[in-house]
This record gives C-alpha cells, sequence and structure tokens, in this order.
C-alpha cells in the first residue's frame, strides 16, 4: 500500500502537468488571436493599397482616353481646315486610334499584374499568419504526463 505522501507527490504531479498544459495551451490560443489581428490589420493594408493603385490606373487609362479623343477631334479638324481627304484622313484616324488602344491595353495588363501581386500578397499573409500559428502548439495531458504522476507511486512500490 502506498503512503499518502507518496500519493500526494504523485497528485502534486499531475496538477503541475495540468496546470503546464493550460498555460501552453493559453499562449497558444494568445499567439492565435494575435497572429489573425496582425493579418487582418495587413489584409485591409493591401486592399487600400491595391484600391488606390487600381483608381490611378483606371483614371489614368480615362485620362488617356479622353486624350485620344482631342486629339483624334483636333486632328480631323485641322486636316479639314487644310483641305485633306479621303484615305489621308482616315489613314490619320487609324493612327490616332490605334494610339489609344495601345494605352488601353497597357492599362488592362497593369490592372491584371497589380491583381497578380495583390492576389500573391494576401497568399504571403496567410501563409505567414499559419507559420505564426503553428510556431506556438496546443498540447494535452498524454501518457508521458501520467508516467510522470505515476513515477512516485511505481518507485515506491518498488521498494
Amino acid at each position: 500500500m502506498c503512503e499518502p505522501t507518496t500519493i500526494a507527490m504523485a497528485g502534486l504531479s499531475a496538477v503541475g502537468s495540468m496546470e503546464a498544459i493550460s498555460n501552453q495551451n493559453k499562449a497558444s490560443a494568445a499567439n492565435r488571436a494575435n497572429a489573425v489581428q496582425a493579418a487582418n490589420s495587413q489584409y485591409a493594408d493591401q486592399g487600400r493599397q491595391y484600391i488606390e493603385q487600381s483608381r490611378s490606373l483606371i483614371q489614368g487609362g480615362f485620362d488617356n482616353i479622353l486624350a485620344g479623343r482631342e486629339a483624334q477631334a483636333d486632328a480631323y479638324t485641322a486636316a479639314i481646315s487644310n483641305g485633306a481627304q479621303g484615305a489621308s484622313v482616315k489613314a490619320m484616324l487609324s493612327d490616332q486610334r490605334q494610339k489609344s488602344n495601345r494605352n488601353t491595353t497597357r492599362t488592362q495588363q497593369e490592372m491584371e499584374s497589380l491583381r497578380t501581386q495583390t492576389n500573391a500578397n494576401f497568399a504571403n499573409i496567410r501563409a505567414g499568419t499559419q507559420a505564426k500559428i503553428n510556431s506556438v502548439s496546443t498540447t494535452s495531458f498524454g501518457l508521458g504526463d501520467a508516467a510522470k504522476a505515476l513515477t512516485p507511486i511505481v518507485r515506491h512500490e518498488m521498494e
């Protein structure tokens, strides 16, 4: 039969293990909450950057369209005023439309690049957040903890 002090030692060991497990799990939960909060902040910042950059690209594209239309109108008016007709006016207008189309295509390509980069940044934020969460693990009372708690009893019985 075990002495009360041996049983008390085993109980204290189990309580100590349970407290350490509880503290580890609290630290893990706090770490997770901090990582998620930091990620949300990064997502918001990235979203704001995307909005500002896309607005700038859209406005620049719109300005290019207006400038192209103005250049076409000016060129057409000047050509007609100077007596140009037919094929030369059509060629000049075609050249102006091509320039406008190139500018529109460039703006679309820059928007696509911005979307791709923003999505990559979001993926990096997710990966970093998961790495932070994984850096502090949770734990539970397991076989090793039970063995540690029962060690005084087993030693007593072996003596």
